[in-house]
């Protein structure tokens, strides 16, 4: 069982695509710090199982499927969060989708940019906006996840990135807009994160993907998940409407040691 006099006991932490890599991490960090979870996901059961293995281990998580593009579904999840436990303290706008594959902008179709701007940056609206009078009632914060695409362009991302920058924005503008509640609003930008996909990839392979970052290996889930709680807790009080940028120094450098090949947790470009 899990120790209650944790940070976050008692409080309650709602993450959008909670259910796998980078959210998962978030998810289960928070619920090992003592926290109520809401584990978002969209995929039928990929939630469930995800909350019920959390269960298992005595971490306190509960499902919630939701797509986060949908005005109702968006509105019913956080319905459903305030009615449970009563409130909310804070909101992890983690989900997003990505390019399968790289695809020039000659190429892109207009349903390619409205479904990753549906996701990414609607999505990322919707639920902030549903879940602000829940947060302002408890001093309570927003970390945004956005990517080192949002100020570091990838070849062949053009809607991904876009939606990232999207999200760095918006996360400075919507700061400034609660900051008078006490209501923080900060974001990441991970780059290269180890994943499902990058794990199993041959060993030759997971090198030559990392080459061009300094610290030389992909970051971690659980790395991302620290900094988030760190963002999201008293600790950082005085921090809103910045970004952090969590690459291994990949964006530090002036010139990249090979050429551009980034994997981000869903298995598109960072």
């Amino acid at each position: 069982m899990i120790d209650r006099n944790r940070y976050w006991a008692g409080r309650v932490v709602a993450v959008t695509g909670g259910s796998r890599n980078i959210g998962r991490a978030i998810a289960q960090r928070f619920a090992a710090d003592g926290a109520h979870v809401v584990v978002n996901g969209v995929v039928p059961g990929e939630a469930a199982q995800a909350a019920a293995e959390m269960a298992d281990a005595g971490l306190d998580a509960v499902a919630w499927d939701a797509d986060v593009s949908d005005p109702a579904q968006v509105e019913a999840m956080f319905s459903g969060i305030a009615d449970r436990f009563g409130g909310l303290d804070v909101l992890v706008n983690n989900a997003a989708v990505t390019m399968q594959g790289r695809v020039p902008f000659e190429r892109l179709s207009l349903d390619d940019w409205d479904r990753i701007f549906a996701v990414n940056a609607r999505g990322t609206f919707l639920c902030s906006a549903a879940a602000a009078p829940l947060l302002r009632e408890r001093a309570g914060s927003i970390v945004n996840i956005s990517s080192i695409g949002a100020s570091k362009a990838h070849r062949s991302a053009v809607p991904y990135d876009a939606t990232k920058g999207a999200i760095e924005s918006f996360t400075r503008a919507l700061a400034l807009e609660l900051a008078p509640d006490r209501v923080r609003v900060n974001a990441i930008a991970p780059g290269a994160i180890s994943n499902d996909r990058y794990e199993n990839l041959p060993q030759n392979v997971q090198r030559a993907e990392v080459t061009s970052i300094p610290l030389g290996r992909a970051g971690t889930g659980d790395e991302i998940a620290s900094a988030v709680s760190f963002l999201a807790s008293d600790q950082a009080s005085y921090i809103t409407g910045h970004v952090l940028t969590i690459d291994g120094g990949l964006t530090a450098q002036a010139r990249q040691a090979s050429s551009e090949i980034i994997i981000d947790a869903d298995g598109g470009v960072r």
